[in-house]
């Protein structure tokens, strides 16, 4: 097999690996839509790229090693990009579940805050009710 095939062959399998697990992290809820859907886009190109790639005369300037060496670097960035995407997916939705549990704690504490209010409410108008009648027993 020569290098061009190789690259093409590489291009295009990455791409179905990528489109695959987009889908699959899309499904099992690992990974948010807007990211998703830019990993599936990117995949779709790579698949594009490498069908209509025609790589020519690639063995005269790129020897076999120095296109592994390469491929396992784009697989090393691809993969850090990867999971940077899925942890900044999960602190999204942390993130996201966090403001719901706030804004349910906000709505628990004005509701303790007028219970609160009315109690002392009712206290005061029952100290003003006993201060009245100590002062008609002390007048008679």
């Amino acid at each position: 097999m020569d290098i061009g095939n190789l690259l093409k062959a590489f291009i295009i399998i990455l791409g179905v690996v990528l489109l695959m697990k987009a889908v699959l992290s899309l499904a099992k809820r690992k990974m948010t839509e807007p990211f998703c859907l830019v990993w599936a886009i990117l995949s779709c190109l790579m698949i594009i790229a490498g069908l209509l790639l025609q790589p020519y005369q690639l063995d005269h300037y790129v020897s076999k090693r120095v296109l592994i060496l390469i491929l396992l670097m784009v697989l090393s960035a691809v993969w850090g990009l990867w999971f940077i995407s899925t942890q900044v997916s999960i602190l999204m939705r942390r993130n996201q579940e966090l403001a719901m549990q706030l804004s349910l704690l906000n709505q628990d504490s004005e509701k303790l805050m007028k219970e609160l209010k009315e109690i002392k409410e009712a206290m005061n108008k029952e100290s003003l009710r006993s201060d009245e009648q100590r002062k008609l027993f002390w007048s008679f």
